[in-house]
C-alpha cells in the first residue's frame, strides 16, 4: 500500500468516525422503534449560496445552528427550512427563475424566502429600498406576510436569479423528525460578492468556505455537519467553477435519495443505495 493509499484510507476512517458521532447525537434526539410507522417527511428547501474566490474556485455559505436547536443542533447547514403553504402561490410563476428540470415552484420560492429570512440576502432582480427591505424581512420572520404578498407589493421578480435545482434528500425513516428537502444552488450576484449575512437569533454563526476545505474541517471534527450537507460539499468540491456545476445540473433529472441507517451497537452510520451494506441497514 502506497503512502497516498494510506492517507486516503486514514482520511476516510476519520471522516466515518465524525459522521458516526454526529448521526448518533442526532439519532439520540429523536428516533422511532424499528417496527414503528415512519413519520411523514415535511417538505423543505435549502439553498447553497456560492461566490467565486480570487483566482479560481468558489466558496459557499454555511450557517451554524444553535446548540439548543431541536434539529441539527450545533451543525453547519445551508440556509433553508420548511416549505410553507404560502410558498405554493401559482400567481408568481411569471416572476420565478429558471431552475432546470423537475423543480417545484413552491420549493424554489421557499429556498429564496429562507435565504432572505436567515441572512438578509434578497436575490431579486430589483430590490426595494433598504428601509422597505428590512421591514419586509421582519414581517416575514414574524409570519405576518407571505413571500408572495411581498413579491406582488414590491413587484419583486427573480427571472435573472442564477438558481439550479440539483439534489433531493429524504431523512431516513428511523428519525422522528423527517424532511424531504430540495437542494438548490444559487450564485451570488457580481455586485454583491462582499456580502456578509445579517443573522437572526436562530443562527449562531456563519462562514464562507470552499467545499474542499469544508470537507477537510469536517474530517478533523472542526465543522460538524449532517450527512447530506457533507455529501453535497464533497460533490461540489469536484468542480472548479460555479459555472461548471450549473452546466452539469441544468438539464439533469433529480432523483430523491433516502439513506438508511446502519446501526451496530453505539455506531450509527448513514449508507447510500450504492453502499453494499444498504440492504442490511434500517430504513
Amino acid at each position: 500500500m502506497t503512502r497516498s493509499d494510506r492517507d486516503t484510507r486514514d482520511d476516510l476512517a476519520a471522516q466515518r468516525a465524525v459522521t458516526e458521532r454526529i448521526e448518533h447525537e442526532e439519532f439520540a434526539r429523536g428516533n422511532i422503534a424499528p417496527d414503528a410507522i415512519p413519520a411523514r417527511p415535511r417538505d423543505a428547501a435549502t439553498i447553497v449560496l456560492a461566490r467565486p474566490t480570487e483566482g479560481s474556485g468558489f466558496e459557499v455559505l454555511l450557517l451554524k445552528r444553535p446548540s439548543t436547536s431541536r434539529f441539527a443542533a450545533g451543525a453547519y447547514v445551508f440556509p433553508g427550512g420548511k416549505i410553507d403553504e404560502g410558498d405554493a402561490d401559482s400567481s408568481l410563476a411569471a416572476r420565478m427563475p429558471r431552475t432546470g428540470r423537475d423543480a417545484e415552484p413552491a420549493a424554489v420560492l421557499a429556498a429564496l424566502r429562507e435565504l432572505f429570512e436567515e441572512t438578509g440576502l434578497l436575490l431579486a432582480d430589483r430590490r426595494p429600498p433598504a428601509e422597505h427591505e428590512a421591514t419586509v424581512r421582519a414581517a416575514l420572520l414574524a409570519d405576518e406576510r407571505t413571500f408572495g404578498d411581498v413579491a406582488r407589493e414590491h413587484d419583486l421578480r427573480f427571472n435573472r436569479t442564477h438558481v439550479c435545482y440539483f439534489a433531493r434528500w429524504i431523512t431516513p425513516s428511523r428519525f422522528a423528525r423527517r424532511y424531504d428537502t430540495r437542494f438548490f444552488l444559487a450564485e451570488l450576484p457580481s455586485d454583491r460578492h462582499d456580502f456578509e449575512p445579517d443573522l437572526t437569533n436562530e443562527i449562531a454563526g456563519a462562514t464562507w468556505v470552499t467545499p474542499g476545505r469544508a470537507v477537510e474541517l469536517f474530517r478533523t471534527g472542526h465543522l460538524p455537519m449532517l450527512f447530506p450537507t457533507r455529501v453535497t460539499l464533497q460533490a461540489l468540491s469536484t468542480f472548479r467553477l460555479i459555472e461548471d456545476v450549473f452546466e452539469r445540473y441544468a438539464s439533469r433529472r433529480v432523483e430523491p435519495v433516502t439513506p438508511r441507517l446502519l446501526i451496530r451497537g453505539d455506531s450509527i452510520r448513514p449508507v447510500l443505495p450504492e453502499d453494499p451494506e444498504y440492504e442490511d441497514a434500517d430504513g
